[in-house]
């Protein structure tokens, strides 16, 4: 007999309680693991004002922090718990001319109300670039304490501090009576399939594949479309480009469009999202919709990862949808094309013999790579090996970010019952097909990873080969919510098979189907046909010579698209498409990130 998911549930509380209470003489229950941020939540003040969190570029790695002056000292209330530490991060930029050898200081003091206090001091240079530190607040533990902090620095220099972080640990012994349902959506922007160890990627990625592990894996999973928008549009509604109508880039998901969110919502879920401020899920593109909060932040993914875990812990006794968009390993908009910690010019010199990459002929970070294709600026011999490493930085910083919100819900007891998607909207070229970044749909960008995690083990470490779309994953999470799907394109993952084809694209379509691919062009460029099975890396054009096979795929996509065409005159809007005009700031921000010229 198959249990329902509620009585399975019901057992598997019964099974803890009991497990807690023969432990009951155990050293340690389960832990939650918090984080209060005090750059991210403004919880830093001087002279009595919260100090505001700006994006900056510091060693040619850009972070959200604040400024702190010499004479200016910084201070926050905390209200620790048990076994506090306090991680801090800085760099130290100066004016342009200073000494490369210039040094500072970063002295700091926690009392608590009791008159205990810890004293420490961070020593740095310029040359150091971005330094992290950790100091052990285990002698103020369980007290409130005031916190301050104070630069000395040279003339003409700041301290930049992208993080004042206290990790907040408490014991506890409390299961809910009914575990609740709980899904975990991650949308890792840009991240290649064979960028993670698990799918056989070179990049080292130990708390990817250790939730691989856990996870069923799809090795033939495919986006929705060649580029963010589009693609997150089709994954968070489950309907194709053609339905939802945010295929253009002036062009909004139509309003009429129910919005997975909208269903959790309906079904008395908690939903919330944390998205990057990239400029293509704003709320004005129709994405917070459905969403009890949404927010846009321009924090990089170590921080989106503790906001991440403080929301869930905070609703571990609810049913909730939870969406999480990092955009590491995006491409920039500063200097170096693909950012990470620890990655700069300085550093590229040394291990590359190659100076100030990432700008030429007055083009950085997405204009170069742009550049390059365009033939505005010279490859050199060494830009795709660079690029390629830089990218992988990325991942790894991914992929430690990710492993701090998959620690706390490991501590907190909430892993084992919760359903976790970690999958990306995209890849990334790097001249595989003659280009760079993401304008194409062959599989170094459409075909992406996928990781779902079910509760109670089920299905860890199963690989399945059978191809799959991202508008099947809405109707995955609303089945294993016990919600109906039945008006949606796609299907549950585990009803997928082989003679299903695979949809892509918007203006320019492809189609999988039968172990082939078509991809055709928009608006005049010629069809392409691989064998994917004996041609994985879609060297071989099989267009001429097969064009029987050729024309059936072409009307695969022909009735897709009547058939999404359909959908949305039936259930959309009846306008044609919601254009949004485009703020200045918005316009800068993507021509940055290299989506307007």
């Amino acid at each position: 007999m198959r249990l329902s998911r509620r009585s399975s549930q019901r057992i598997w509380g019964v099974m803890a309680a009991v497990a807690g209470l023969i432990c009951a003489g155990c050293n340690e229950g389960p832990t939650e693991v918090r984080f209060l941020d005090l750059v991210a939540m403004r919880g830093l003040r001087a002279d009595g004002e919260p100090l505001r969190a700006r994006e900056t570029l510091c060693a040619d790695e850009t972070w959200v922090a604040v400024t702190l002056e010499p004479g200016r000292p910084a201070a926050a209330a905390l209200d620790l718990r048990d076994r506090p530490i306090l991680t801090l991060a800085g760099c130290l930029e100066c004016a342009d001319g200073a000494p490369a050898d210039l040094e500072g200081s970063l002295l700091g003091t926690v009392r608590s109300s009791d008159g205990r206090g810890i004293e420490f001091r961070v020593d740095f240079d310029v040359a150091r670039g971005w330094w992290e530190h950790e100091v052990d607040l285990g002698q103020v533990a369980n007290r409130q304490a005031e916190f301050e902090l104070e630069a000395e620095l040279p003339e003409s220099c700041v301290l930049r501090l992208r993080e004042a972080t206290v990790r907040q640990r408490r014991v506890s012994a409390e299961l809910p009576p009914e575990l609740p349902l709980q899904v975990l959506l991650i949308s890792v922007d840009t991240l290649r399939r064979d960028a993670v160890g698990a799918f056989g990627g070179s990049v080292a990625t130990p708390h990817l594949d250790r939730f691989a592990a856990e996870a069923e894996i799809w090795t033939r999973h495919y986006a929705a479309a060649s580029w963010t928008k589009p693609s997150h549009a089709s994954m968070l509604t489950g309907y194709y480009p053609s339905t939802h109508r945010a295929q253009l880039q002036n062009q909004a998901m139509d309003s009429a469009i129910p919005t997975l969110a909208e269903r959790f919502r309906l079904a008395g879920f908690s939903t919330a999202a944390l998205v990057f401020d990239c400029g293509w899920l704003s709320p004005r593109w129709g994405f917070s919709k459905g969403f009890d909060g949404y927010q846009v932040s321009q924090w990089r993914a170590g921080r989106q990862a503790r906001a991440a875990a403080n929301w869930v812990l905070a609703h571990r006794d609810e049913d909730f949808f939870f969406f999480l968009h990092t955009f590491e390993p995006h491409a920039d908009r500063y200097v170096l094309p693909y950012e990470a910690p620890g990655i700069n010019q300085r550093v590229i010199a040394g291990d590359f013999g190659v100076e100030d990459f990432g700008c030429r002929q007055g083009l950085c970070s997405s204009r170069f790579l742009h550049g390059l294709v365009r033939g505005e600026i010279p490859f050199e011999p060494k830009d795709v090996e660079i690029l390629r490493h830089t990218y992988g930085a990325g991942v790894k910083y991914l992929d430690e970010s990710l492993e701090t919100l998959f620690d706390s819900l490991r501590r907190s007891g909430m892993w084992n019952q919760m359903l976790i998607v970690v999958t990306s909207d995209h890849g990334e070229e790097f001249m595989e097909h003659g280009s760079l970044g993401h304008t194409t749909l062959f599989d170094e960008i459409v075909r992406v990873p996928l990781l779902v995690k079910w509760p109670d083990g089920d299905r860890s470490g199963v690989e399945n080969r059978i191809p799959c779309s991202a508008v099947d994953l809405a109707p995955t999470l609303l089945e294993f919510a016990g919600l109906p799907t039945g008006d949606l394109p796609g299907a549950p993952l585990h009803r997928r098979d082989e003679k299903t084809p695979v949809l892509i694209g918007t203006l320019d379509r492809a189609v999988v189907v039968d172990g082939y691919k078509a991809i055709f062009g928009y608006p005049e460029e010629p069809p392409l046909l691989f064998h994917l099975t004996d041609d994985p890396g879609e060297t071989e054009n099989l267009a001429e010579s097969d064009p029987g096979r050729l024309r059936t795929l072409e009307e695969l996509v022909l009735t897709q698209n009547e058939e999404a065409l359909a959908l949305y005159r039936r259930i959309g809007s009846g306008s044609e498409s919601r254009e949004v005009v485009l703020s200045e700031r918005e316009r800068e921000r993507l021509k940055a990130f290299g989506y307007l010229q």
